[in-house]
């Protein structure tokens, strides 16, 4: 368990747990007032917190609905066949259902990008638009391995490839536990790292990894995922925003605007991952501006 997401300051509605379809608790939380916006965070080794955390600046508008996804956080353990993208976006559907919303906008970070698409796909009429901040169609490391090196230059590629060998030279063989993670991730982290003045910042808001249930599932999926032949299919406008310091993100947000029939995007030069810590004057402006033009009563097709 992790605390208990409220930050202060900030309207809380409600923060109960809704039963699945196939009986898996699912602690989730309503905040702020207005259109309602499904909230999908990153991981897998994360919780609903740290999203929680950034976006409360567009509680003022919009109601924001958070929830730690099965195997994860707060929300109760599952069979492991049932930790995949498509499970946790009918999951993300029955919670619209529960709070009796009939259309929503999705925005979602990093690998919440996988589960934001696969609503888009599998829930279509439901969802009015999507805001994809920092995230991908796909994770197979033959479509983006050798685009991401270039976006990533020469400097940052010599650490990801030197933190990579460490991992498999001092980590590889151990025991699973949180350091060895932290170790794991250490080189993907290079590759999303903004400019030094920010990376202080995202590392106090961040915070641990923490060992979810769902992560060896999460993390093999990730690399064998690739939704780019299906971004045809998903009619409803999109967002696409994402760092320039963020290598795989960055040729994942070029797939997706190319993929994409009504897509929008928007680079942040000097940003890596996390765009609402590193510069959220410019990221919640084109965000608000976005979701200003979303028409909630259009039946989705």
């Amino acid at each position: 368990m992790v605390g208990d997401g409220h930050i202060p300051g900030a309207k809380l509605l409600s923060m109960p747990e809704l039963e699945t379809s196939d009986g898996v608790r699912i602690w989730y939380q309503v905040r702020g007032s207005g259109p309602p916006v499904l909230a999908c965070q990153g991981g897998p080794a994360t919780v609903s917190d740290t999203l929680a955390k950034t976006l409360t600046p567009l509680e003022n508008s919009y109601t924001v609905v958070y929830h730690d996804y099965r195997g994860s956080g707060r929300s109760q353990t599952a069979p492991a066949t049932t930790y995949t993208f498509e499970r946790i976006a009918d999951d993300l559907n029955e919670l619209r259902a529960h709070l009796s919303y009939e259309r929503v906008s999705v925005l979602a970070h990093s690998m919440g990008g996988f589960i934001g698409l696969s609503y888009a796909l599998r829930h279509r009429r439901h969802c009015v638009g999507m805001v994809l901040v920092a995230t991908t169609p796909t994770g197979r490391p033959a479509k983006i391995a050798l685009p991401a090196l270039r976006a990533l230059g020469p400097t940052r590629t010599v650490r990801a490839l030197a933190l990579g060998a460490w991992y498999v030279a001092a980590w590889s063989w151990r025991r699973a536990s949180t350091d060895k993670q932290t170790a794991r991730y250490a080189a993907m982290a290079t590759t999303q790292e903004g400019a030094p003045l920010a990376r202080g910042k995202v590392k106090a808001l961040t915070g641990a990894l923490p060992p979810n249930d769902n992560v060896p599932q999460l993390e093999k999926l990730f690399a064998r995922t690739d939704l780019t032949d299906r971004l045809g299919e998903i009619r409803c406008p999109v967002l696409v925003l994402y760092g320039g310091r963020d290598a795989v993100m960055v040729v994942g947000g070029r797939l997706l605007a190319r993929g994409l029939s009504d897509a929008r995007t928007v680079c942040l030069p000097e940003v890596g991952h996390e765009p609402f810590i590193e510069d959220p004057k410019s990221a919640f402006p084109r965000v608000r501006s976005f979701l200003a033009t979303l028409d909630y009563g259009r039946q989705c097709t």
